[in-house]
C-alpha cells in the first residue's frame, strides 16, 4: 500500500520491494546486506537474535496469528487430522510454528506430520492438489476448503511479522527507519481508510480477483494489523518454548531483539494519533 499510494516517496524513500518466501531467507538476506529492511516474522529475528545476530525488531505489523488453518472439505473435526500430514513453507517459518501452535491445541502434535513445500504458492498449489490434508495460512485456498481453526483465537502472543532491521543499519541511519516507520504507519492507515484502493493493491499483490476472497482478505487486514506496531515482548517467550536456543532466556534475550523506540517516539510526538484520529491502539 505505501508503495502502490506513493507514501514512501511521499517521505523520501525509493524503495524496491521484494518477496521471499520465508523468514530465514528474510534474515539472511538482511545480515547478508542485500535488504535494508526486513519483514521476517518474530521467530525469524529471535532465532537469529539468540545465535548472537545483530537483529531488532522495531515494529509488529500483528502481535496475534492471523493464520486460519484450511482442511479438505471432507474434514469436519481436529481429530481425523490424527495420522494425516499438514503442509508448511519450511521449518521454523511462521507457518511452522503457528501450525505447531494449532496442533498443540487440537492434541496433535506428536499425531500429525508437517511437510516443508518452499512457500505460500507451493503450500496452495499442494492443498489443491489434495497432497496435504491441511494448511494454516493467512491466505485463503483457492480450491474448495474448510476453516477449521482461527490461530488468534488461540490468544498467544506471536508476530507473523515484524519489521526488523540490524543494529548497525539503526544506529547509523536512524532517521531513515524512522521515516519507513512513519510510511507504514501511514500505509496502514490508507488500508483503513480507502478500502477500495486496498482491494486494487490485494488483487495486484495476491494476483486474485474473486471479490469474496478479497473483501475477506481487507476484513482480516483491517481487524488484526497494529495502528500502534509496538512489539510485545512476550513475543519472545512464545518462540523460545517451541525451538529453545541452549544458554538462551526471553527475559534476558527480549531488550537484545526489540527496540520499540522508534514506534514510542512516534506515538509521543502524536504521530499516530494524527494518522488514525482517534482509532489509534
Amino acid at each position: 500500500m505505501a508503495q502502490e499510494t506513493g507514501i514512501f516517496k511521499k517521505h523520501g524513500l525509493d524503495v524496491q520491494l521484494i518477496y521471499t518466501s520465508s523468514s530465514g531467507t528474510n534474515i539472511q538476506a538482511l545480515l547478508g546486506g542485500s535488504l535494508d529492511v526486513s519483514t521476517p516474522s518474530i521467530s525469524g529475528a529471535v532465532l537469529a537474535a539468540a545465535r548472537g545476530a545483530p537483529v531488532l525488531a522495531i515494529a509488529a505489523m500483528t502481535n496475534r496469528p492471523a493464520m486460519t488453518l484450511y482442511v479438505q472439505p471432507e474434514i469436519t473435526r481436529g481429530d481425523q487430522l490424527k495420522g494425516q500430514t499438514l503442509g508448511i513453507s519450511r521449518f521454523n517459518s511462521t507457518g511452522h510454528t503457528v501450525t505447531t501452535l494449532i496442533l498443540r491445541k487440537l492434541g496433535l502434535e506428536k499425531s500429525a506430520t508437517m511437510r516443508p513445500l518452499g512457500g505460500t504458492p507451493e503450500m496452495q498449489a499442494a492443498f489443491e492438489q489434495k497432497q496435504v490434508a491441511g494448511i494454516v495460512t493467512g491466505v485463503k485456498p483457492g480450491a474448495s476448503a474448510r476453516a477449521l481453526l482461527n490461530a488468534a483465537d488461540l490468544d498467544i502472543p506471536f508476530a507473523m511479522n515484524v519489521m526488523a532491521v540490524t543494529r548497525d543499519f539503526l544506529q547509523k541511519n536512524p532517521d531513515i527507519v524512522e521515516r519507513a516507520a512513519k510510511a507504514y504507519i501511514e500505509a496502514v492507515g490508507a488500508i483503513n481508510n480507502d478500502k477500495e484502493t486496498t482491494l486494487k493493491v490485494l488483487a495486484k499483490y495476491f494476483k486474485r480477483s474473486d471479490p469474496n476472497f478479497l473483501d475477506e482478505t481487507y476484513t482480516l487486514v483491517t481487524k488484526f494489523v497494529e495502528k500502534t506496531p509496538r512489539v510485545d515482548g512476550r513475543n519472545v517467550a512464545t518462540v523460545l518454548e517451541f525451538e529453545p536456543v541452549k544458554g538462551v532466556d526471553a527475559e534476558t534475550l527480549t531488550p537484545k531483539v526489540i527496540d520499540n523506540s522508534v514506534v514510542d517516539k512516534l506515538a509521543k510526538e502524536g504521530f499516530i494519533d494524527k494518522v488514525f484520529a482517534k482509532t489509534a491502539r
